[in-house]
């Protein structure tokens, strides 16, 4: 009778608790999963403001626009405006940089968890319609062990138009 005591308190005295393989590649991959969707949600969340606030800056860039055609067009006429357009690259920098500045204003270019690269203004000219095209390439990061590393590369593209009146 004193040995099933003393195996009764053997047994439960060593007891640790332990867990098994299988449960801890579960709590495992629970943990990747949910930092995946932080991530993916993080993700969603940066683009949609930089989109907002590229958003801004191409309305910004209509009004400009609109008023350098109101004055060519009182001054000489749209095909000089769209000359200037096309062959001043000094005037073409000059937009691309109102847009870049203004959206340097409402969001960060660069911070630890994205940063926004190869920023492009074009313009295309279709009848009486002047039609812009920004583009910018936005590489997310994730910080680990005190480094931060490049994950996800995202375009983000936009598209307005500005319609002249003769």
């Amino acid at each position: 009778m004193n040995r099933l005591v003393n195996k009764a308190r053997t047994n439960w005295h060593n007891d640790s608790g332990e867990i098994t393989l299988y449960t801890c590649f579960f709590v495992v991959g629970i943990v990747m999963l949910i930092s995946f969707f932080l991530l993916f949600a993080s993700v969603r969340i940066n683009s949609i403001n930089i989109r907002n606030g590229a958003k801004m800056e191409l309305n910004n860039l209509s009004a400009t626009i609109y008023a350098d055609i109101y004055r060519s067009q009182r001054e000489t006429n749209f095909i000089e405006y769209l000359r200037t357009l096309y062959s001043n690259a000094s005037y073409a920098a000059q937009l691309e940089e109102m847009v870049m500045s203004g959206l340097g204003s409402k969001v960060e270019l660069w911070n630890d968890d994205y940063r926004i690269r190869n920023t492009r203004l074009e313009f295309n000219v279709t009848g009486s319609k002047i039609e812009y095209i920004f583009s910018c390439d936005v590489d997310f990061y994730i910080r680990m062990f005190g480094s931060s590393y490049p994950t996800i590369t995202q375009n983000i593209q936009l598209t307005g138009h500005h319609n002249t009146k003769f």
